[in-house]
């Protein structure tokens, strides 16, 4: 009977990337997935920006993760081959009340870190932004965020730890669990059982279900769906920058920004919703971005849409990320990582590395810091190949960015 070192449940970003750091670490590892594709769920509906973590609480361990996440995904991801901008974001101010916070903002973006972050004046700021709606007021400059294709960085993850030894299993459910006597666990699964000595809890929309399974209730899944639309590759002109508004309590807000295949995509809105499956895009939503965008920048309503796409984040009751080591019983929880997901992934794997140090296990291959470029060939539209291993595209941004209609 096969004892893997690490269990990790779930196939998202967070799932692949922690796979990817701990079978680097020297750790055998399995990740499972439910879903026949890996990148499902939460992760295939997600924006595609690099965030900088600029507006995350001081001292949450969300900012803390996205810090330690940009200290080397930059470098992973040129060694990966995955593709990715450095394009900035701007911060607009719509009305004359709005400055006051912007310079708010830049306040506490210094505290935390951030000295680069600065205030546009409506001039400057259409110097940098031409197309952008002339009633704007000024404007903050973020310049470390970035965009990338959050599809092709999870299974680039994926497929580097699988190349490293790691076992991938799609199609396969977590039916239940429990620690056995031989200090392991028994993972009861639609692929039959399988035992780890770890189990990391990356379910994503399914986290506090999968915790339960193992006796843990310390947070509940609250699912809030966003909604995007998505125009060709020929409105790339029309920005140079993510465009983000001031952002709310609950949400980044409605943005209009560019992915590395140039289309240009706004939202996403956020809705609770009772449901955790990804819901159809709803017409009425869809006239609200498409109104949002275009006050945003004019010259989009000369353009049609292409597509459009939902996601629905794991929210839970608190608005810091959930992640618990159960030290007795070897079990990680990563749960609650809402929209900075793909932002901090790295850093969250690094901070899951050091708790399975932690918890005195340790790895039984020898590590392996090689990172070598996986050099993908790409079906338009449709699928990843590399050493006979096929990952179906499962994100909009992948699908549309590499499809004949992009240039529409």
């Amino acid at each position: 009977m096969e004892i893997f070192d690490v269990g990790v449940i779930g196939g998202g970003v967070i799932g692949c990337s922690v796979l990817f750091d701990l079978t680097s670490a020297g750790y055998n590892c399995v990740l499972l997935e439910k879903n026949e594709h890996l990148v499902s769920e939460s992760s295939a509906g997600n924006s595609g920006m690099l965030h900088t973590g600029y507006d995350a609480p001081l001292g949450s361990v969300e900012l803390t993760c996205i810090k330690r996440s940009l200290t080397k995904i930059v470098k992973v991801f040129e060694k990966l081959g995955v593709p990715f901008r450095q394009n900035g974001s701007t911060m607009v101010a719509w009305e004359d009340h709005q400055v006051q916070e912007l310079f708010n903002i830049q306040e506490e973006s210094k505290r935390k870190g951030y000295s680069n972050v600065h205030i546009l004046t409506a001039s400057e700021l259409f110097q940098s932004e031409p197309y952008l709606n002339r009633s704007a007021k000024g404007a903050l400059w973020i310049p470390g965020e970035m965009i990338l294709d959050p599809w092709l960085a999870s299974i680039s993850f994926a497929h580097h730890a699988r190349l490293n030894g790691a076992k991938i299993r799609t199609s396969c459910e977590v039916l239940s669990c429990k620690r056995e006597l031989f200090d392991a666990w028994s993972l009861h699964t639609t692929h039959g059982d399988i035992h780890c000595r770890v189990v990391v809890n990356c379910a994503g929309l399914q986290g506090d279900l999968v915790d339960k399974m193992a006796g843990y209730q310390d947070f509940s899944i609250a699912p809030r769906k966003g909604q995007f639309i998505v125009f060709g590759s020929k409105t790339s002109n029309l920005i140079n920058s993510s465009i983000i508004p001031i952002p709310s309590t609950t949400s980044k807000g409605i943005i209009t920004f560019k992915t590395v295949y140039d289309n240009i995509i706004t939202g996403p809105t956020a809705e609770d919703v009772p449901s955790r499956s990804i819901p159809r895009p709803e017409p009425l939503i869809r006239e609200r971005l498409m109104e949002s965008a275009c006050n945003t920048v004019p010259s989009l309503m000369d353009y049609n849409i292409i597509g459009e796409y939902t996601g629905v984040r794991p929210a839970t009751q608190y608005k810091d990320y959930q992640i618990r080591s159960h030290q007795d019983r070897k079990w990680i929880t990563v749960g609650g990582i809402r929209s900075t997901g793909v932002s901090a992934c790295l850093g969250i794997s690094s901070h899951v590395c050091d708790l399975v140090h932690d918890l005195g296990l340790d790895p039984s291959r020898g590590p392996s810091s090689h990172i070598e470029r996986i050099n993908w060939t790409i079906l338009p539209g449709k699928a990843a190949i590399h050493d006979e291993c096929v990952y179906h595209m499962t994100h909009p941004i992948a699908k549309y960015g590499t499809s004949k209609n992009s240039m529409l």
